[in-house]
């Protein structure tokens, strides 16, 4: 009987990673939203709308995080479609346009690294908050290591559950954060006035420039959207869930960092309900906000390692285990707050794969799931569009532009050289 009991709750537990997800597993774009929006609300969306507050004008400011955030929501439904098309994660759709090793030992690797990067850093945050507010507030001393490796194992349990364990957080976390932050910004209000926003504000940075920082605060998650989009049932489905749940929340939270950084002086949510004597909520709003985003991080880092070391692919759940692990040690010892440079330096890289993918599906595959076919070893012509487009984007120092021109090199040189994509010569099992 307990065996029984045991299998059953296993059962509940999402274990394929690369394979198709079945018609009858696939979910609404309401559930999807949720979790969607669930990604958007962190503590770097935030951070994003305090610097565009200390850059620029408010105005400004609001309207070119907003157009980075039109960006974000047209690209990721179109690589969303694709993944809902194939049911499939943005890894396996890179067997096609850059082969099934260029989709391994480049795609793979660069997701990998940057998902279990923020993961451990955004979990370190958190621990250290918790740390914080149990020994000031509750007088109780927790070691941030503990707290590090208790909030870790915590959301990365929901990540072992998969996308419904995801869909479920989500659906009460994004009401209550909701409620807290309006809350925390009406108390904001009435404790420091409006003053704040008539401040001056020496312009140091572009219009342009906003568009593309609101834009590289979720590149990766743009570039990955099919990890969750494949759960869809429709293209359009695809669509409603990224607009509704995407929009909505990262506009939101860039419009609060930059409210909060020029009426309260603190761009952080959880740090100014403390300031204005709510503590508690403070730190369920960090938790919160930090959780809902970090289980999706660990989750698609798991999906990655599967196609990397060709792990068999129900073996998701703890290969998923093992990602989060290396990411509660790193940042919990605070290695990872030496390579967060280096992380933000990926998406010079990330960005030009979303680009390359989205030629090769739509515009030589005319956007049809019959005409996708992996590809044995290195598809050249899309490692080469790819290192082509990100030198240049890195060159521009611009990381979205590497999505255009990605796009673009792609399609001259497969002119000239037509890529292995397009046929069933020397394709593998899909």
């Amino acid at each position: 009987m307990k065996e029984a009991v045991m299998e059953k709750e296993k059962s509940k537990a999402e274990v394929n990673a690369l394979t198709p997800v079945p018609t009858d597993e696939r979910k609404g774009w309401i559930a999807m939203a949720f979790v969607q929006a669930g990604i958007c609300v962190c503590v770097p969306s935030f951070l994003e709308g305090a610097i565009l507050a200390e850059a620029m004008p408010v105005w400004p400011a609001i309207i070119s995080g907003t157009l980075g955030y039109v960006i974000v929501v047209v690209v990721m439904s179109i690589l969303g479609m694709m993944g809902c098309d194939l049911g499939v994660p943005s890894c396996t759709l890179t067997r096609a346009t850059f082969g099934d090793k260029g989709g391994r030992y480049i795609v793979s690797v660069l997701f990998a690294i940057n998902l279990i990067g923020w993961f451990g850093i955004q979990n370190g945050l958190c621990g250290e908050a918790f740390t914080n507010f149990m020994s000031e507030y509750v007088g109780i001393s927790i070691p941030l290591v503990a707290s590090n490796v208790l909030w870790g194992l915590i959301m990365l349990l929901t990540a072992v559950y998969g996308v419904s364990a995801l869909e479920k957080l989500d659906y009460v976390s994004i009401p209550l954060l909701m409620i807290i932050m309006t809350m925390g910004t009406v108390m904001a209000i009435k404790v420091n006035g409006l003053t704040g926003m008539g401040s001056e504000v020496t312009q140091t940075m572009s219009f342009l420039g906003g568009v593309g920082l609101s834009f590289n605060f979720y590149a990766v998650g743009t570039i990955t959207a099919a990890d969750i989009t494949r759960f869809q049932r429709t293209r359009k489905d695809t669509i409603k869930s990224v607009v509704w749940g995407v929009f909505p929340m990262g506009v939101i939270t860039l419009v609060l960092g930059v409210l909060l950084t020029k009426i309260a002086g603190n761009y952080d949510i959880s740090m100014v309900l403390i300031d204005v004597g709510l503590p508690v909520a403070g730190v369920v709003a960090l938790i919160l906000a930090t959780w809902t985003t970090n289980s999706t991080n660990a989750y698609s880092s798991g999906l990655d390692i599967v196609m990397i070391f060709k792990i068999p692919d129900n073996r998701r759940r703890e290969v998923t285990v093992v990602a989060g692990l290396i990411g509660i040690v790193l940042g919990a010892f605070g290695i990872l707050d030496h390579v967060e440079g280096f992380l933000s330096f990926l998406s010079f890289l990330v960005c030009p794969i979303g680009g390359v993918m989205m030629a090769d599906y739509w515009i030589v595959g005319k956007g049809k799931a019959e005409n996708w076919h992996p590809v044995e070893g290195f598809n050249k012509i899309g490692v080469l569009s790819w290192a082509l487009a990100a030198v240049i984007a890195y060159l521009c120092k611009i990381e979205y532009l590497g999505i255009v021109v990605g796009l673009v090199i792609y399609l001259i040189l497969e002119r000239f050289v037509p890529s292995l994509s397009r046929g069933a010569e020397k394709k593998v099992e899909a």
